[in-house]
């Protein structure tokens, strides 16, 4: 009498488990394998379940995989799902000896408990695919630890990289199809359907229009001459998406300390007198003001860090640690060229910069979400009789511009005319925004309230160029 296969007997030309480099068995739960398969089988309507939680590579088990790969092609051709049909297809694409067999398909039908655990079980088959690739992924660090000549601070942060992707669950997706990506963009559409702000807001309406916010993946370059603001708005930025629309954001700041920074953005957000806060020049009145803003700054998800010599190693280590620990939204660093290169590149400042601001929009990539960095310029706008900066104006490189989505270029004409008697101020900061990556160009006009380092929209008759 012929014994039936089981779906725990061995198919032909499959590995039921495998050793590490040091002959331990590799996690894997080849009975969950098989109930998922079963359940797929059973009930075809599963497996919209199923593929949003599994990819073939999940499977130890090489014939589970094939058998997967099958199931979603037949699905995706809306084939009929069922003994006959699956022997039909496994027969004429060769495959069905490979798999163990119409006994074995007939074993995995018959063996699942039930359908309704079928997340149950994929989830436990993905967590096992994850400890080996963990697995593999230490063997591949240990390896490069002992082969690589690199600095000590790049193998780091190459290891820290691909153990982050596994936490990220980001295993065999580099390559993502037209297909998948187009019903992401409508699926976009969709939710977006009406609202002309698809990223963080800025928090100024004018600016928002015209970028639709600060949009993921992006670096975005805020530019100025020393003294113009550009931290008071990189501030201003940070406040309204962590404090207004209380998302969580991190905040770089190497020019000053983080009591310094808590201190601006008590005065700016209480719009209260920056200077009288730090000469302790409070009235009784003031203490409640104070302690009303206060209030809401003490639950905003704003972390700052005020390390005051970050490599770009450095930054994306951190940066990764508050993605995993906050999920945060954004990043702001204040300001690029005092960020110092990793290892022992180039001499060449202007090739330093290169480096940061390639490695600065690699991370608002990997992280997937907007960096938003000011940088300085470099005495154009004061040489030229027209004061205006250009993009060509930013400091120490040009592959700054090149990197950049947004470029942003602050500019106030009033400080180029200090003690000038004939002089009319006219109090008014321009925000230029000079490139736009997916955009329009245009002029944002902002007034600035020094005494409690606050941009705010200028009035509507000052909205012209």
């Amino acid at each position: 009498m012929e014994e039936t296969k089981t779906m725990n007997d061995e198919p032909k030309n499959a590995s039921s488990a495998d050793t590490d480099r040091l002959g331990r068995e590799v996690p894997a739960d080849l009975e969950s394998e098989a109930c998922v398969l079963g359940s797929m089988i059973i009930d075809s309507e599963v497996i919209d379940i199923v593929v949003q939680i599994l990819k073939s590579e999940y499977f130890h088990r090489p014939a589970h995989a094939i058998i997967y790969d099958v199931l979603l092609d037949m699905q995706d051709k809306r084939q009929p799902i069922d003994l006959v049909t699956i022997k039909e297809e496994l027969t004429r694409r060769k495959l069905l000896e490979k798999i163990g067999g119409i006994d074995y398909i007939v074993a995995l039908a018959e063996g699942v408990p039930g359908v309704s655990n079928v997340e149950y079980y994929a989830n436990i088959v993905r967590d096992k695919a994850l400890l080996r690739r963990l697995i593999r992924v230490s063997q591949e660090i240990i390896t490069d630890i002992y082969d690589s000549t690199d600095e000590a601070q790049i193998v780091i942060d190459q290891a820290e990289k691909k153990i982050f992707e596994i936490a990220e669950q980001k295993i065999g997706n580099d390559v993502v199809g037209l297909k998948e990506m187009l019903d992401k963009t409508f699926k976009d559409l969709e939710d977006n359907e009406g609202k002309t702000i698809t990223g963080l807001a800025s928090g100024y309406l004018q600016l928002d229009e015209m970028l639709a916010g600060f949009q993921n993946s992006e670096l975005i370059i805020v530019a100025a001459r020393p003294s113009m603001g550009k931290t008071a708005l990189l501030l201003n930025f940070a406040e309204h998406v962590s404090i207004t629309d209380k998302k969580p954001i991190a905040f770089f700041s190497l020019e000053m300390a983080r009591l310094q920074i808590t201190q601006r953005l008590l005065s700016s957000y209480s719009q209260f007198n920056l200077r009288n806060l730090r000469r302790t020049a409070i009235s009784p009145e003031d203490w409640t003001v104070l302690q009303s803003a206060a209030g809401q700054l003490y639950t905003a998800p704003f972390y700052i860090d005020d390390t005051s010599v970050l490599t770009p190693l450095q930054l994306r280590a951190k940066a990764r640690r508050l993605k995993a620990r906050f999920d945060i939204k954004a990043i702001f660093i204040d300001y690029m060229q005092l960020m110092s290169p990793s290892g022992r590149g180039s001499d060449k400042r202007y090739e330093q910069i290169g480096e940061i601001s390639r490695s600065l929009k690699a991370l608002a990539r990997e992280l997937d979400i907007p960096v938003i960095v000011a940088a300085q310029l470099n005495r154009g706008p004061t040489d030229r009789t027209e004061h205006t900066p250009r993009m060509s104006d930013l400091r120490e490189s040009g592959s700054i511009e090149q990197d950049a989505d947004v470029v942003m270029l602050l500019h106030n004409e009033d400080y180029y005319h200090r003690g000038d008697p004939d002089y009319v101020p006219e109090n008014i900061t321009r925000l230029i925004v000079e490139k736009q990556r997916n955009g329009p160009t245009g002029v944002v006009k902002l007034i600035f309230r020094p005494e409690c380092t606050r941009f705010e929209s200028a009035a509507p008759s000052f909205m012209d160029n």
